[in-house]
């Protein structure tokens, strides 16, 4: 519990304290209406103080459970406010226990707390490595809290709600962002990876995880980026959207990536009149890289681990492995294509089923593709998923919906597809690459290449020995409060 957390509750119990001395001497001639709005709001303050203290990392239960007592006496009180007597009677009780929980929160010792809002999971790997690290130190209280998202429907309105808390992995404690208060928390530091708050066409998060809310309950604000970028950077959009104006930090990759996000930012506050109100590039960008490198080469694979029909299709009969081709398609390239990159995806399942004796074509699309062909090009539905099920039954290939992007990265002999983060990511294996042109036939040529490349390691080629662990560094960089 931070301190800012523990003095808030303790401020709620001297409220609740002074407004129960009204029924330990209730006369019936008072205000009935305004003595039940009294109580409600006791009771909505308890309820809060229960939620803070069942949410902490130390065992509460006996604590919670008086207030749960106390919330049932206050209700009692509320429907015997005709008997004088008994309200005071009640009052007393309340009135003790309410003391016993000032006690209790006076004696907790304040501590860090660092929470985590991933919202997609197969973006966790931008976090992954930080949380890492901040779950070593003792020190602090660690929090990862899943957040749930909207599909954004054609017409601007909110669709489903997604909750992928089920889906991540195991050894990774999931606290539940319904119990969470975050304004009443107020955690040390947020890291989080979605920076569009209302301006994202395809998915949005629920208003309280907005960045431009976050701001304002928590000590310290961190934006990762859940991409990583080729040597151009990214576009001009990204590096002024809302997560990062409004975070304390964000984290970029170094030299000329770091460099552009300086620039446009820059730019951006002189243009709007923002200088002096949020802070200029060089204390906002931390220049340490992706923790999305760590995940890429610290993972690792068997045959034996994977998915049954994934195995059926990568092994041949005498147990020797297919070459593998991740192949990858993105959500900027579909909507500035349409028809025409389907027409590629037919092109290259054509190839890989041909050669379907010797290779594997693990094809993962963007996981948000599907959400966006609905909600911005919905006339490509039919068409897409009919590729999807072409790939799924006839048993030459794999798609790959998986949460996690990186087992298919770690298992890959090679990757052929977008520019995306998928392959800047892939890049730090030394496997074979090469992005495609959707108007041209350009997938034999290097097909042809992997196959004859038969001295290249079937996995990452840069040992995870000889990564930094960005991590690490991101982690103990943020709360040192070093630049």
């Amino acid at each position: 519990m931070t301190k800012f957390c523990r003095d808030k509750q303790i401020q709620k119990t001297e409220i609740i304290l002074k407004n129960i001395q009204v029924f330990r001497e209730w006369k019936k001639s008072q205000n009935l209406e305004q003595a039940v709005k009294m109580l409600t709001k006791m009771q909505q303050d308890v309820v809060v103080i229960g939620t803070v203290l069942e949410t902490e990392k130390k065992d509460y239960h006996l604590v919670v459970a008086e207030l749960e007592r106390l919330c049932e006496i206050l209700y009692q009180i509320s429907i015997t406010l005709e008997n004088g007597q008994q309200v005071r009677s009640l009052g007393l009780e309340a009135e003790k226990i309410i003391k016993n929980l000032r006690k209790c929160l006076r004696a907790v010792m304040p501590r860090k707390e660092i929470v985590f809002l991933p919202y997609q999971v197969s973006m966790w790997d931008s976090l992954e490595s930080v949380w890492l690290e901040a779950a070593k130190d003792k020190t602090v209280d660690t929090y990862v809290i899943p957040i749930p998202y909207y599909d954004v429907l054609p017409d601007g309105s909110l669709g489903i709600l997604h909750d992928q808390r089920a889906d991540y992995p195991a050894d990774v404690p999931i606290a539940q962002y319904e119990d969470y208060l975050m304004e009443e928390r107020h955690p040390d530091v947020v890291f989080f990876h979605n920076p569009y708050d209302g301006c994202n066409s395809v998915t949005r998060v629920p208003e309280q995880y907005y960045a431009s809310r976050l701001k304002k309950c928590a000590g310290q604000l961190v934006y990762i980026p859940y991409f990583v970028s080729e040597e151009g950077g990214p576009s001009e959009h990204f590096c002024y959207l809302p997560g990062v104006l409004f975070a304390d930090k964000v984290v970029v990759q170094p030299g000329c990536i770091y460099e552009r996000y300086c620039q446009i930012y820059t730019r951006t506050l002189e243009e709007n009149g923002w200088g002096g109100i949020l802070a200029p590039a060089e204390q906002k960008f931390l220049p340490l890289d992706s923790p999305k490198f760590d995940k890429v080469l610290n993972t690792r694979c068997e045959i034996k681990d994977l998915p049954e029909d994934w195995q059926t299709v990568i092994q041949r009969p005498d147990g020797s492995r297919k070459k593998i081709v991740l192949y990858d398609l993105t959500i900027l390239n579909l909507l500035n294509n349409n028809e025409q990159i389907l027409k590629k995806v037919e092109n290259v399942f054509r190839l890989y089923r041909e050669k379907q004796e010797d290779v594997v074509l693990l094809w993962r699309p963007h996981p948000l593709l599907l959400s966006t062909i609905d909600s911005m090009r919905p006339q490509l539905r039919d068409a897409y998923l009919s590729l999807v099920q072409q790939l799924q039954q006839e048993g030459w290939g794999i798609f790959d919906h998986t949460p996690d992007p990186n087992l298919a990265m770690a298992l890959a002999d090679a990757y052929y597809g977008d520019c995306s983060s998928l392959l800047t990511t892939f890049r730090v294996t030394g496997k074979p690459m090469k992005m495609q042109d959707v108007w041209l036939e350009d997938e034999q040529e290097f097909l042809a290449e992997v196959l004859n490349d038969s001295n290249r390691p079937q996995e990452n080629t840069v040992s995870s020995r000889e990564n930094k662990q960005i991590g690490s560094m991101i982690y103990h960089t943020v709360m040192s409060g070093k630049q």
